[in-house]
């Protein structure tokens, strides 16, 4: 196969609005794509759940495995000997001259054994030895413990590198894997399918060779018999699905997310009905990140998973550990990152009254940071839903994260309150006011971080110009509310910025809120600014 990796570019996303006179100054038009900016600036939680998942891809040895295996199959084993671990030349003789069955058990439990060692498996040099072929071959072997071994074996060595892992399907591993993944014995078949998710997790490239195999024909395959799996087994499967809606560079062909979008209805349906025959939070973790990877692109990809109709069962996640929903607030995020009717989606689930009672019970940041990021993305909609953000009474709990909450926390707020102030009606950004959010914004100008400083500043301008156009009799309560705040003097210091947008930001408020009627403030700051020196006068 040629392992060259395709790109597919994305469509851009041009999505205009109309808007109505002198309102239009405060919509961003470009919303979409910064989101979808931010959402991969903004990817801590998919980061450690893909390093969660990398420790998934090594195989303990388990001392009784032999026996265990034996007990389940309907293969009649002679009672287990200790096995002498067996070297790599020694395994080569073996198999070169015609092994009876046990012979070949003898030598691929030895390579198994040897590729599950926790510290330093020796993969590169099963790989030089010329093994490779021979464990490839072995599933094909008439003997279902030989199947397994040699299946164990390769899950090991496609656990490790790209290189590791080209090197397998190269040998031609992926289609015989995925064969066996579907097998009657259901220790053959988990063991199997973990060595293809493995492949198809590496990259996109991998990912596409496996659907090539007929990997997601063996994923649906399985999903239709999840009641008849172990708790173990159901983890692979969801772990399965998650690899092959993880990768973007390019994403899955939508055909194929097409399919593996109504495998996870299915998936997540019976994770949620039959929680009692399957109660591992890993099966249903997994199952929710992959439909959040099936959600993170474009707006035809993610109106596959609206069109699937899992996303009500996703919102049921909230219900469930800080560990589901975490996975199920991404979703959900992704979804309102896409155009008007699929962030309409979302707030037509109902998520936006759930939320409350969420944000004010958790003590996680990063589910506070999610709550954020989700709502800002509703807010960056139409002015429709920026109400139905207001009716929900999420304002406050925003305005309480923006002044008290952790850094990043604070960061996903300030980008909410932007967006508000960006593309509300002026009624809907009075609501700031009203929500006595100046004290925060105040606060907030006292921050390092230069996209918190200009969200802040673009906030508090846009709020002034407002209420200067259409609530003139309480201007001076706003600028009296500045200025007990600390918000002029922090305005002051700002000019002196280093960021040619920040000082803009501030002289811009400055000159146009806070000077004398002459000018004068003005003419001063901007000699301040400047680098020459002013001319003495006696």
């Amino acid at each position: 196969m040629a392992l060259n990796e395709a790109k597919i570019p994305r469509d851009n996303v041009d999505e205009t609005k109309e808007e109505v006179g002198r309102l239009q100054q405060y919509k961003n038009l470009t919303k979409h794509e910064e989101l979808r900016r931010r959402r991969t600036e903004c990817s801590v939680e998919i980061r450690k759940q893909k390093g969660a998942d990398m420790m998934m891809k090594r195989r303990n040895i388990v001392d009784d495995v032999e026996e265990e295996f034996a007990s389940e199959s309907e293969v009649d084993e002679p009672k287990k000997q200790p096995t002498v671990r067996l070297s790599n030349d020694e395994i080569k003789s073996i198999l070169s001259n015609n092994p009876s069955e046990n012979d070949m058990i003898r030598c691929f439990e030895s390579l198994r054994k040897s590729l599950s060692k926790t510290k330093n498996p020796p993969i590169d040099e099963v790989i030089q030895s010329g093994l490779l072929i021979a464990l490839v071959q072995a599933l094909t072997v008439q003997s279902e413990r030989v199947q397994y071994e040699a299946a164990w074996a390769l899950t090991n060595i496609v656990s490790g590198t790209t290189e590791q892992t080209i090197a397998a399907v190269e040998a031609g591993a992926t289609a015989p894997l995925i064969q066996l993944a579907v097998h009657s014995s259901s220790q053959i078949s988990e063991q199997a399918l973990w060595a293809v998710a493995n492949i198809a997790g590496d990259s996109a490239q991998l990912r596409d060779y496996v659907i090539k195999c007929h990997g997601v024909e063996a994923l649906m395959f399985l999903v239709e018999k999840l009641e008849q799996f172990t708790d173990s087994h159901v983890r692979t499967i969801a772990w399965a699905f998650s690899n092959m809606c993880r990768h973007k560079n390019p994403n899955a062909p939508l055909d194929v997310l097409r399919v593996l979008a109504q495998g996870l209805v299915k998936l997540v349906q019976s994770l949620l009905s039959c929680c009692f025959q399957h109660p591992d939070i890993q099966v249903r973790q997994d199952a929710c990140w992959a439909v959040s990877y099936l959600t993170d692109g474009p707006d035809e990809q993610i109106q596959l998973a609206c069109d699937s109709g899992v996303l009500p069962h996703i919102v049921k996640y909230f219900k469930h550990a800080e560990n589901l929903v975490a996975p199920a607030l991404r979703t959900l995020g992704n979804v309102a990152t896409g155009n008007d009717s699929l962030t309409q989606s979302v707030i037509d689930l109902g998520c936006l009254k759930r939320l409350v009672p969420l944000m004010e019970k958790t003590k996680s940041s990063s589910i506070t940071k999610e709550c954020c990021w989700l709502i800002s993305n509703i807010i960056a909609g139409t002015h429709a839903q920026i109400q139905s953000v207001l009716d929900a009474k999420l304002l406050p709990l925003i305005i309480n994260i923006f002044q008290y909450g952790d850094h990043k926390c604070q960061f996903e707020a300030s980008w909410a309150l932007s967006n508000l102030v960006q593309g509300g009606t002026v009624n809907q950004i009075y609501a700031l006011m009203e929500c006595n959010a100046v004290p925060a914004l105040c606060q907030a100008l006292k921050q390092t971080n230069t996209d918190m400083l200009t969200n802040t500043l673009e906030t508090l301008s846009l709020l002034m110009t407002a209420v200067q156009d259409c609530y003139s009799q309480e201007l001076e309560v706003l600028l009296d509310q500045v200025e007990e705040n600390g918000g002029l003097d922090a305005l002051e210091r700002l000019q002196e910025s280093q960021s040619e947008r920040i000082y803009e930001l501030a002289y811009s408020i400055i000159t146009q809120f806070f000077t004398d009627d002459d000018g004068a403030n003005a003419e001063n700051n901007l000699a301040t600014r400047s680098d020459h020196d002013a001319p003495w006068s006696f």
